[in-house]
């Protein structure tokens, strides 16, 4: 293989030399370029020509090359559960004692991580993920350093123990509670690992070692194994500083210790510090309590606002110890007016005054933390985009910096032709623009910071000159268009739509409290991520056709209300619709940073019941709108925990379907209950016992994976014929069949309340054209003689929801049965080959049909979309789940965890299908929530599809555009490799 390696470096010369040496020692190792793979020449040429710390560590291993191309993980994120199980065989040999050893396998499995992960910086993954993983890293070296030297401290010891105040004896455990960026989870690559070690207790031994000597020991060994300089240098810096009385204190505290000292000597800075603390390795039950016993310290219910003060003098002493260090180099990303550190200060000081009583705020990422701050109305939108995308460029501007050396700086280059490389190798054209860039982010994070503390500004003249409605339309759609919206006609249509509406904060003499947040409400709108869209949503709330006073009295009451109602107006059609539609449930917001964005079924239902209790038990309008109100609050709760951070993708399916579960249950009971009043009870012929009703879920309700606008998957199962017993009796037929339409009307039917959920039937026997319900017996005929593969592949998710549950755990040990009652190629079944083929054949057409060919972008039907991933999910359990029973589950990361366990596919394969699983329905999640799309594409429009990408954590809609294509690369040749077909 020969190409130009200096064609398109941003130092040519410097890139030649480095990929000479490198094919050198690749040479000498007998791996000539010639048999590079794609991707190892992708990783030669980044880092011979963008990171020369890199390419070192390259050509001091050779083999290193291959490695790092043969991994799964290049183009995604690896599992920390991954990283510690690599480790774990690469140290599998080490004999006990054996520091050398251990020492050696650290270091090399650090630098091949570091390589990994430097490619991913730089081209092949998103930067927010990379110091992820770089922490990750580190908590997993520490965990194998304790195991190792645990091991060894116990065989000369003997195990450390310990009797807790009730004197039963325990095994005391050691936590490393990582702090500052690995607390965060936002580590570099030269970062110094912030870390603090805590054991279970000091009541107790260790054969003669008392337990402070013996977890001295330990962590003096653990500290040594990660920070000790041998040839291949360090894994990473260990800095104990910030322990219990910093240098001059023990290297470990017991928790009882740590507790006393935080009660009695606990400074404020070091409550700041703890913001960031997390357990990073070692015992999680251990770290649990360590963080539930100091929670009153770094959370107090009341904080004083000169905390704010505090914050901003150590952020001065900082910068004053390292004016008086003497450093004349560039400017420091880091520590600089304007840098990272002001950006994580701001963070701190807000959580700092606000988490105690908010804990939805309890979170240690810097950029989790904005996004929950902005959902708590605490920034508004233009603050927490500004603060956003400043720390994520100021972040990769550091890595880059440390790609260069492996040396922890975070100083810009004196030199100007090392900052017009460097510019280079951040993709900007030289150093000019790139400099300009850094002057512009630095300025706005120094102007943000030092509002700390100030009173709420004053609204802009801009504002101001608008509200007061003298100026021509030609000045007024000038202005508008000045103050940030799109389309300044339209906005000016609905301005002066909102001034003619009764009420309204922006009419002629609107009165008190209207009149009072008139300007900040203007001042919100034009901030808001999309003006044109939030003056569209506050002007239909203006003119709803009751006078809601009482919102205007909760906005001036709470600015931070307003704030985040107008966020969302300018974020989510999705919310906005429903805030428009429910101008009641703004009311929420004020306790939603109190309130658990999780909740059992059980509590949801005492929670219904409790909305239900007191009305007339005929009042059957009144009960279906309080159960709407009750579903739309929940969407809501469920949609701003999503947006905030707070649910992942799998937690937001899980929550979706409880609360659809329990709206079926009690929506069931109502239907009933008119329909014994009417008609009696069904009764089974010819014993006369009640006939009963099940409802089976199917698809993502089945498998408890439901979406913001999914439809509800059911069948409907009777246990018998028969006849009601009431004054006008009717078969059971009609009777099952006039209680499934009915629920499905109530469902479906718009309340004042809101819209429930359509019901989708067509998975009953014969589809649309078979009985809307069907008797057990019936059903069971179906499934034996006529049901087709497709058939019994939709009963893999098949769940009782609803309905008798006897009779629904029937209905599903029947579908068991039909599913996996017997091998492939037995009994009449397909064998593997067809099973394979026709799953590939129900792709195929979905995608041709459905998704609308190969290139697509359709997150759910398109080519590498959620359909693949399910599709090889079914496939083995279709052909494996005769033989293994922990298969048999409706959930799709379920079965496919199960299926790596078990080695019925590659655990790679598997693990890239779960987390592309998650990526695909975090992203159809948002784009319901942003966009208000039922459809699964992606938005063309390239400020939609920013919009978009900013609600999913990317810098831009290319961004987002590239992983989603690497994504479905990915996911599709997985989904190949799973079913043995072509790609």
């Amino acid at each position: 293989m020969s190409f130009d390696i200096g064609a398109g470096a941003p130092d040519p010369r410097d890139a030649t030399l480095r990929f000479e040496r490198l094919t050198a020692a690749l040479a000498q190792a007998g791996l000539a370029p010639a048999r590079w793979s794609g991707d190892a020449r992708l990783i030669a040429t980044l880092c011979c020509q963008r990171a020369p710390y890199l390419a070192t560590l390259l050509t001091r291993d050779p083999h290193r090359l291959d490695r790092v191309a043969r991994s799964p993980y290049l183009r995604r994120e690896k599992p920390v559960e991954v990283m510690a199980r690599e480790l774990a065989d690469r140290l599998a040999d080490c004999a006990i004692g054996d520091v050398d050893a251990l020492h050696h396998h650290l270091r090399v499995y650090r630098a091949d991580e570091m390589v990994r992960l430097g490619v991913r910086e730089l081209s092949l993954g998103n930067p927010r993920v990379v110091g992820r993983e770089l922490s990750h890293l580190a908590d997993v070296a520490f965990d194998a350093a304790i195991a190792f030297h645990d091991l060894a401290l116990r065989a000369r010891y003997g195990p450390p123990r310990y009797r807790d105040d009730d004197g039963v004896e325990h095994e005391a455990e050691l936590v490393v509670i990582g702090m500052g960026k690995l607390g965060g989870e936002e580590l570099n690559f030269s970062s110094d690992v912030d870390v603090i070690y805590v054991y279970s207790s000091d009541a107790g031994s260790a054969g003669d070692l008392s337990l402070h000597e013996y977890f001295s020991k330990l962590c003096n060994r653990v500290t040594a194994a990660l920070a000790e300089v041998t040839e291949e240098g360090v894994v990473f810096r260990v800095d104990l500083r910030l322990r219990p009385e910093g240098s001059r204190g023990a290297i470990a505290n017991s928790l009882p210790s740590t507790e006393r000292y935080y009660e009695t000597w606990g400074r404020p800075w070091e409550r700041q510090a703890w913001l960031k603390a997390r357990p990073s390795a070692g015992s999680t039950e251990l770290g649990a309590a360590v963080m539930d016993t100091l929670r009153p310290f770094i959370y107090p219910r009341n904080t004083s606002p000169s905390v704010i003060h505090e914050v901003a003098a150590l952020n001065r002493r900082i910068k004053a110890e390292l004016d008086s260090a003497g450093v004349d180099d560039g400017f420091d990303v880091k520590n600089g007016v304007g840098g990272i550190r002001e950006i994580e200060f701001f963070v701190q000081a807000l959580q700092l005054i606000h988490a105690g009583r908010q804990p939805a705020l309890r979170t240690q990422s810097t950029l989790i933390a904005l996004d929950q701050l902005l959902f708590a109305g605490l920034v508004t939108e233009t603050e927490h985009r500004t603060l956003t995308e400043a720390y994520r460029f100021l972040r990769h501007v550091e890595h880059v910096l440390q790609l260069d050396s492996g040396r922890q700086t975070q100083r810009l280059p004196r030199a100007s032709e090392d900052v017009d490389t460097l510019a280079r190798r951040l993709h900007f054209s030289a150093a000019a623009p790139f400099l300009a860039a850094l002057e512009r982010t630095t300025a706005e994070v120094a102007h943000l910071f030092a509002t700390l503390g100030s009173e709420e500004p004053e609204p802009a003249p801009e504002v101001t000159s608008v509200l007061d409605g003298a100026l021509t339309p030609e000045a007024e759609r000038r202005l508008l268009g000045e103050l940030g919206f799109r389309h300044p006609e339209a906005a000016q249509r609905e301005l002066e739509l909102a001034r003619r509406k009764p009420l309204s904060p922006f009419g002629p003499a609107p009165r008190d409290a209207a009149a009072r947040i008139a300007a900040a409400l203007m001042s919100e709108i034009t901030t808001s991520p999309d003006p044109d869209q939030a003056l569209g949503y506050v002007s239909d709330l203006i003119g709803k056709p009751h006078a809601f006073s009482w919102v205007w009295r909760l906005f001036d009451q709470n600015p931070a209300i307003m704030r985040l109602v107008v966020s969302l107006f300018g974020t989510s059609t999705f919310l906005g619709k429903y805030f428009v539609h429910h101008p009641e449930l703004i009311d929420m917001l004020v306790d939603i940073g109190r309130s658990h964005a999780t909740r059992t079924e059980v509590a949801l239902t005492h929670e219904l019941d409790q909305a239900l209790a007191g009305l007339d038990p005929d009042d059957d309008e009144g009960a279906w709108n309080r159960l709407a109100g009750f579903k739309s609050s929940h969407v809501l709760r469920i949609g701003l925990a999503d947006i905030g951070g707070e649910l992942d993708s799998n937690a937001v399916c899980a929550e979706l379907s409880k609360l659809a579960e329990v709206c079926l249950v009690r929506a069931l009971d109502l239907v009933r209950r008119a329909m014994e009043a009417r008609h009696g009870v069904p009764r089974e012929r010819p014993a006369g016992a009640p006939a009963t009703l099940a409802i089976l879920a199917l698809g993502k309700l089945g498998a408890r994976e439901l979406g913001y606008a999914s439809d509800l998957d059911v069948i409907f199962v009777y246990s018998a014929e028969g006849e009601s017993d009431g004054r006008r009796p009717i078969d059971n037929v009609t009777y099952m069949s006039r209680l499934a339409q009915r629920l499905m009307s109530g469902l479906h039917a718009l309340h004042p309340g809101g819209r429930l959920y359509e019901l989708d039937t067509r998975l009953r026997p014969s589809g649309s054209q078979g009985l809307l319900v069907s008797t057990l017996q019936a059903w069971q005929n179906y499934h034996r003689g006529e049901a087709q593969l497709w058939e019994r592949q939709a009963l893999i998710k098949l769940r009782p929801v609803a309905g008798d549950p006897a009779l629904g755990a029937r209905v599903a040990a029947a579908a068991a049965e039909y599913v996996y009652g017997h091998a492939p190629g037995t009994a009449g079944r397909e064998d593997v080959a067809t099973i394979a083929a026709a799953v590939t054949s129900m792709r195929d057409k979905i995608e041709r049909e459905l998704a609308g060919g190969a290139r697509a972008q359709d997150i759910k039907t398109g080519r590498g979309g959620l359909i693949d991933i399910e599709f090889a999910s079914q496939y083995l359990q279709l052909v494996h789940g005769h033989r293994h029973p922990d298969l048999r589950t409706p959930s799709t990361v379920g079965a496919l965890t199960a299926a790596a366990e078990l080695g019925l596919a590659a655990p790679a394969d598997c693990a890239l299908l779960i987390d592309g699983y998650r990526f695909l329905r975090t992203l159809e999640h948002r784009l319901r929530i942003v966009h208000d799309r039922s459809v699964h594409r992606l938005p063309e429009a390239p400020d939609e599809l920013d919009k978009l990408a900013r609600r999913v954590g990317y810098p831009s809609g290319d961004a987002l555009q590239t992983d989603y294509v690497n994504w479905t690369t990915e996911v599709r040749r997985a989904y190949a490799r799973v079913l043995g077909q072509p790609d």
